[in-house]
């Protein structure tokens, strides 16, 4: 792992780290208090009293997400363009970008859906990115590479997402679980940067 990946991963991992906790907090947070605030017009009054607090955490999830998405989509083209389609299967950096794109936006759009299916589509990506670590890793074990700690990864954070899944019908709930896993997610990031990494050569 270069430098570089080493800097990318903590600050991910920091990312996480804060964005599982403003989600503990949006949840927790009584938004009775707008409601309350006097002085407002008669619009933002009506507004405040018909607004579902309760959706903030998802939104906040929806938004960092989508525009995570976005920025990664963008990355792997830019990417392919400067440097990929030279080399043998660089095509695939090009479609991976639009997929990432095309996910960013679908994210962001559907803010307006019922809670219930922003959180089964929330979870559904969790236990996408724990299948991703567990073929991963299968592909590294055939390498001789190292597979354990992405393996360990992956299914916990399936494990997770199962979890979060049986618990759908109970939003609150599920975003102590989806926090969680982002903290789970966000410690395995740092313990990446500090393991011993051997290079391994192909024959």
């Amino acid at each position: 792992m270069t430098l570089w990946q080493k800097i990318r991963n903590i600050l991910a991992a920091l990312g996480l780290i804060l964005l599982g906790a403003v989600l503990i907090y949006a949840n927790r947070f009584d938004y009775s208090v707008f409601i309350k605030l006097e002085g407002l017009d008669a619009e933002t009054a009506e507004f405040l009293k018909t607004f579902d607090f309760h959706n903030i955490p998802y939104y906040i999830v929806l938004t960092v997400l989508s525009y995570a998405l976005l920025f990664h989509g963008l990355h792997l083209i830019i990417f392919y363009f400067t440097m990929a389609r030279h080399m043998n299967g660089g095509r695939s950096m090009l479609y991976r970008g639009v997929l990432f794109i095309d996910l960013a936006i679908l994210t962001f759009s559907i803010q307006s859906v019922p809670v219930t299916y922003i959180m089964g589509y929330l979870i559904g990506l969790l236990a996408f990115s724990g299948a991703i670590d567990v073929f991963g890793a299968l592909d590294a074990r055939k390498i001789h590479g190292h597979w354990k700690l992405k393996m360990i990864r992956g299914l916990v954070t399936i494990a997770f997402a199962i979890y979060a899944f049986m618990n759908l019908n109970t939003p609150e709930y599920c975003v102590y679980i989806y926090s969680a896993s982002l903290f789970y997610n966000a410690l395995m990031r740092i313990i990446s940067v500090f393991r011993h990494n051997d290079i391994v050569t192909i024959q």
